[in-house]
């Protein structure tokens, strides 16, 4: 038997003076608060930036192949370098154009990123089959070709499946430019819950893209998916070495750095701003040990007047703030995963069009990482047991002579 452990506990369960029990109670709920706070804000954080990453590249690709002077020549012997790469599981054809879409009956239009892609990847990316539709593929009716829209620019434009719509791209012909204009049916309102892809991209077959756009049969864009656990960074430089650096070579962490850095920093800031919060909360915890120290006088003099040393005591005191820290390091963590796992299974947190324009998803689940729940947990109990240090010391310096003389 742990003889400091058991005394330690005995104090814990059954406090003799109500006034410490109080104490004692609100020091566990302010660091059970304190830890919950700190666990929904991380997991907040890590689903938001997780969410993100994963709708970027559900829309995108991981690696890019442009060329730096319009559409890429020789497309199909380009893609076959690309897919004989090492590391490359798919390469596909892409086109980009800004354009103008705009409903019937003469209403203003809205400028969007036109995209035209192969509609067979929709069986091989869960994104991209969201956008194409149940079909599969750009439907066309009466020979006109599908389009399909996200459900923010659809309200926007007002209109609904089976409208048609005007698309008018710019292209350069003898060093103008000039509009191109074509008539499309909207086949599909998709959500992603990317609000860039809800509320700004149209989607159409790469094949109506080249016409539309006069490409023949061209592309100005390779969409590069890298197989798992390979090296980004030595795909995109065997991609560059394979096609002789005739072409610009990216990936999405490029492309996005600064976006994500800016994320890491957050959490970084939110976990000490917070944190803080676990820190004061430890003050009751140095208040309940202080006045247990007092309450128990007598009893520690006995202790000492049976020959406990003042380790033995010190211990005593170590283990009551520790096993304070950890009841509410342990309910504070089950109370804040709960609450995560809450929010994300019935969408609690969402936002509408103003707000998820800013932070570009239309809703955030609340991901709790084992990594980042170890972290507070670590956290929490250091301090703890750093709160209970100073109490410990001061009972252990008690008299047993001063502890008993008016006893």
């Amino acid at each position: 038997m742990n003889l400091p452990r058991t005394i330690a506990w005995r104090y814990l369960r059954r406090p003799s003076d109500r006034l410490v029990s109080a104490v004692g109670v609100v020091s566990v709920l302010g660091l059970i608060i304190g830890v919950m706070a700190l666990v929904i804000s991380m997991a907040l954080m890590t689903g938001y930036r997780d969410d993100l990453q994963k709708k970027l590249l559900g829309g995108n690709a991981e690696v890019f192949v442009y060329s730096r002077e319009g559409n890429i020549d020789d497309l199909e012997r380009v893609l076959a370098q690309v897919r004989a790469t090492p590391g490359v599981q798919s390469a596909s054809p892409v086109l980009f154009q800004h354009a103008l879409i705009s409903p019937p009956a003469g209403a203003s239009g809205e400028q969007v990123m036109l995209k035209g892609v192969e509609p067979r990847r929709a069986g091989s990316s869960p994104m991209l089959a969201k956008i194409v539709g149940p079909s599969g593929r750009f439907d066309s009716v009466d020979s006109v070709s599908g389009i399909s829209v996200g459900r923010y620019l659809a309200r926007r434009l007002k209109v609904v499946r089976g409208d048609a719509v005007t698309l008018n791209v710019p292209t350069s012909s003898s060093g103008s430019f000039l509009p191109r204009t074509g008539t499309f049916i909207v086949n599909h309102i998709y959500e992603t819950g990317f609000f860039e892809f809800d509320a700004r991209w149209a989607f159409i077959d790469l094949v109506d893209a080249r016409s539309l756009i006069d490409a023949e049969e061209g592309a100005n864009l390779i969409e590069v998916k890298v197989t798992p656990r390979a090296k980004l960074a030595d795909v995109v430089a065997a991609i560059d070495k394979r096609t002789e650096r005739r072409f610009a070579v990216s990936d999405w962490r490029a492309a996005n750095q600064q976006l994500f850095a800016l994320l890491t920093i957050q959490q970084t800031v939110l976990f000490v701003v917070i944190g803080l919060i676990v820190f004061v909360s430890t003050f009751n915890i140095v208040s309940t040990l202080i006045m247990t120290v007092h309450e128990k006088r007598r009893e520690i003099g006995i202790l000492m007047s049976m020959g406990a040393s003042k380790g033995v005591i010190r211990t005593i005191f170590l283990w009551y703030g520790t096993m304070v820290g950890l009841a509410g390091t342990v309910s504070g963590l089950f109370a804040g995963v709960m609450v995560c796992y809450l929010i994300t299974k019935f969408e609690l947190v969402t936002f509408g069009p103003e707000i998820a324009e800013v932070y570009f998803i239309s809703s955030i689940p609340f991901i709790a990482r084992w990594k980042d729940l170890s972290v507070i947990a670590l956290f929490t109990m250091t301090v703890s047991f750093a709160a209970t240090v100073l109490p410990a010391l001061r009972a252990a310096r008690i008299a047993p002579v001063d502890a008993l003389r008016h006893e």
